[in-house]
């Protein structure tokens, strides 16, 4: 936070409004940060929990792993870079069709399986 730098100094009065501000401000921010964090909890519910199941990417990344597979092995595998496969599992972005197809051959999965809980 970047301070105000006065050239004159504050009078009581003025130092005792400007410390009762700082106070409340004080007392408030935990609050703030309290409805900012219930607020971004509530958003990541509704849009993992829109579909009813598990997203895409988290899918992907479940199928993997139960396989064993880094990454980088099912990446090259299907033909794109581990940081697009990234991508897929964080939910950043969604594979082409062609890719999407790739994939779940790769992980054993058909096309319907890997997008039954998507919408």
């Amino acid at each position: 936070m970047k301070r105000i730098i006065r050239d004159r100094h504050l009078t009581p009065e003025e130092a005792e409004k400007y410390n009762a501000i700082r106070r409340k401000i004080e007392q408030e921010k935990s609050e703030i940060n309290a409805r900012i964090r219930e607020q971004l909890t509530k958003r990541e519910a509704s849009e993992s929990g829109a579909s009813g199941g598990a997203t895409l990417g988290q899918q992907v990344r479940a199928a993997r792993e139960a396989l064993g597979r880094s990454q980088v092995e099912v990446a090259g595998e299907i033909g794109i870079s581990p940081e697009d496969l990234a991508r897929i599992e964080q939910d950043q972005s969604e594979p082409v069709l062609s890719v999407a197809a790739r994939l779940a051959r790769t992980l054993n999965l058909s096309l319907d399986e890997l997008a039954a809980h998507t919408t």
